[in-house]
C-alpha cells in the first residue's frame, strides 16, 4: 500500500446541493437568521433605561466585538466548506469534545431563537387579524404558529435557494418599513418640541449589561457558514457575508437607537406586540403606516424562522454523518437535495415548546424574552469557543500569525469579562433561563457520552466539511478555486 493519500471518490456532505447560492443569497441567510428590523424597533427601547445618552456608544462596542468574532470565523471560512460552521470549527481548533460543547450549544441557540421567531411571528399575525376584529388570545396565537412552522418547513424542504431568495426579499422589505416608521415617529417628536431624553446610565455595571443585551441583537450572524457548501465561491461569499454583516447591522441599530433617544418615541413602543405605535398627529396615513410596520416585523420574524431553522438543520445534517446523533439526520431528500428529516425532526419542537410555554406561562412577552435569553446563552459559549480555537487552528496547520492571535485572544477575553461584568447588574439575573440552558447542556453531555461509548472513534469522524472528490478534478466546478 501507498501512503500518499487518496482522493475521495464521496464527500463526506454529499447529498447536499453545492454552487446554488449567489453571494448574495449568502448573505440573506447571515441577515435572516437575526431578524434586523425587529430588533431596530425593540433592542434598542430595551437598551435606553439601562445606558442612556451611552446607547449609541453601546451599540458600536458591540459592533465591534461582533465584527471581531467574524473576523475569527474567517480565519476558517476561507481555509474550510464546513456545513456546520462553528460546530466545525470548533471541533478543528479545540477537538472533539469542546467541539462537540461548542455545537450543541448552538443548537440550544439556533432552536431557541427559532421558536422564538415563530412565536414572534405569530403574535404579530394576530395582532394583524385582532385589527380586523378576530379575537386575540393564546388558541389564535397556538394556530397561527402551527401555520407559520408548516409553510417554513415547506418552503425549506423544497430547496434552499427558494428559501433564501424568500429570506432576503422580506428581510429588505421589513427593513425599509420599520425605518420608514422610525423616521415618521421621530420626525413627528421633533415638531412638537421633544428633545433627547435618554439621560444617563444607571450605573457602570448596567452599562454592561446593555453591551451584553445589544450582542445578542447580532447573534445569528455566522450562520452563512452553515450554507457553505450550497454557496457558488464559498471560499469568497461565505467570509464576505459574515465579515460585512455586523458592519451593516450596527450602522442598522445605531441609526435605529439615535431615533430612539427622545421619550415620546419610545412611548411608543408597547409591551407586546412589541411595536411602535405611531401618534395620531403623525398624519393621516399613520395608521397604514404602522399596519406596513407590523407586517414587515412579522415578515421579519418568519425570515428568522427560516434562518435559524435553516442553520439548526445543516449543523444536525453533519452531527448525523459524522454519528455523533442519530444517522438518520445525515440523510438529504432525493429531489430536493436538502436535510429533510433534520428539518422534518426540529420543526415539531419548533412550534410546539413556546405554544405550550405560552399556555403555561400566559404572557408572549415573557415567552418572547426567555427563549431570547436562553438563545444568547446558547451564541455567546460558542462566539467564545471559536474565538479561543481560531489561534490554536492556525497554529496546527502551520498559518497562525500576531494578528489572528490577538484578535481572538482579546474577544474572548473582552466577551468573558463582559459576562462578568453584566453579572454585578442588578438587571441581569441568572434565572430560569439559564438553569434552563445548563440542564441542556447536561443532557448533550448525556448524548455524547452514549453515543461516544456505542461508537469508538468518533472523535476521529468529527468536524466534517466539503471535499474535493475524484470528480471535481475533471468536472467544471471546483470548489477548491477563489475566484474574485
Amino acid at each position: 500500500m501507498s501512503g500518499t493519500p487518496r482522493i475521495r471518490s464521496r464527500s463526506p456532505v454529499a447529498g447536499l446541493e453545492r454552487a446554488r447560492l449567489s453571494f448574495v443569497q449568502v448573505l440573506g441567510q447571515s441577515v435572516s437568521a437575526v431578524a434586523p428590523s425587529a430588533v431596530m424597533v425593540t433592542l434598542p427601547a430595551l437598551v435606553i433605561p439601562d445606558a442612556g445618552r451611552a446607547t449609541i456608544a453601546v451599540f458600536v462596542a458591540a459592533a465591534i466585538l461582533m465584527t471581531a468574532v467574524g473576523y475569527c470565523v474567517g480565519q476558517f471560512a476561507t481555509r474550510m466548506v464546513a456545513v456546520s460552521g462553528l460546530y466545525s470549527y470548533i471541533v478543528k481548533g479545540l477537538g472533539p469534545m469542546p467541539g462537540f460543547g461548542g455545537g450543541w450549544s448552538l443548537l440550544i441557540g439556533y432552536a431557541a431563537a427559532a421558536m422564538a421567531s415563530t412565536l414572534g411571528a405569530a403574535s404579530y399575525l394576530a395582532a394583524l387579524l385582532g385589527r380586523v376584529g378576530l379575537p386575540t388570545g393564546t388558541p389564535l396565537i397556538a394556530v397561527l404558529a402551527a401555520i407559520v412552522g408548516l409553510l417554513a418547513l415547506l418552503l425549506m424542504v423544497r430547496g434552499v435557494k427558494l428559501s433564501a431568495r424568500i429570506m432576503l426579499a422580506i428581510e429588505v422589505f421589513a427593513i425599509v418599513a420599520a425605518s420608514t416608521a422610525l423616521v415618521v415617529a421621530f420626525v413627528q417628536s421633533v415638531r412638537e418640541g421633544a428633545t433627547s431624553s435618554a439621560g444617563g446610565a444607571k450605573s457602570g455595571s448596567a452599562v454592561g449589561f446593555a453591551v451584553l443585551l445589544a450582542i445578542t441583537s447580532f447573534v445569528g450572524f455566522e450562520s452563512a457558514g452553515t450554507v457553505a457548501r450550497e454557496a457558488r465561491n464559498p471560499f469568497v461569499a461565505v467570509p464576505r457575508a459574515i465579515r460585512w454583516t455586523p458592519i451593516a447591522l450596527g450602522v442598522l441599530y445605531v441609526f435605529a437607537a439615535a431615533l430612539q433617544l427622545p421619550e415620546p418615541v419610545r412611548q411608543g413602543v408597547d409591551s407586546l406586540p412589541i411595536v411602535l405605535t405611531l401618534p395620531d398627529t403623525s398624519g393621516a396615513g399613520s395608521s397604514t403606516l404602522s399596519i406596513v410596520m407590523e407586517l414587515g416585523i412579522t415578515a421579519s420574524w418568519f425570515a428568522c424562522v427560516l434562518g435559524s431553522t435553516t442553520a439548526l438543520s445543516r449543523t444536525l445534517f453533519a452531527m448525523g454523518r459524522e454519528g455523533v446523533v442519530p444517522s438518520v439526520f445525515g440523510r438529504t431528500h432525493r429531489r430536493f437535495h436538502t436535510p429533510h428529516v433534520a428539518l422534518v425532526a426540529a420543526m415539531p419542537v419548533i412550534v410546539a415548546v413556546p405554544v405550550l410555554y405560552l399556555i403555561a406561562r400566559g404572557s408572549s412577552r415573557d415567552v418572547l424574552i426567555g427563549l431570547l435569553a436562553v438563545s444568547a446563552h446558547g451564541y455567546v459559549l460558542a462566539y467564545v469557543l471559536l474565538c479561543v480555537a481560531t489561534p490554536a487552528f492556525l497554529r496546527r496547520i502551520g498559518e497562525l500569525t500576531r494578528l489572528p492571535s490577538v484578535v481572538g485572544v482579546l474577544t474572548a477575553t473582552a466577551m468573558v469579562a463582559l459576562v462578568g461584568w453584566a453579572a454585578f447588574s442588578r438587571t441581569y439575573v441568572a434565572g430560569a433561563a439559564t438553569a434552563v440552558y445548563v440542564l441542556l447542556m447536561l443532557l448533550g453531555a448525556a448524548v455524547f457520552a452514549i453515543r461516544a461509548r456505542r461508537s469508538p472513534g468518533i472523535g476521529e469522524r468529527m468536524g466534517v466539511y466539503d471535499e474535493a472528490v475524484a470528480e471535481d478534478v475533471l468536472g467544471r466546478y471546483r470548489p477548491w478555486e477563489v475566484r474574485r
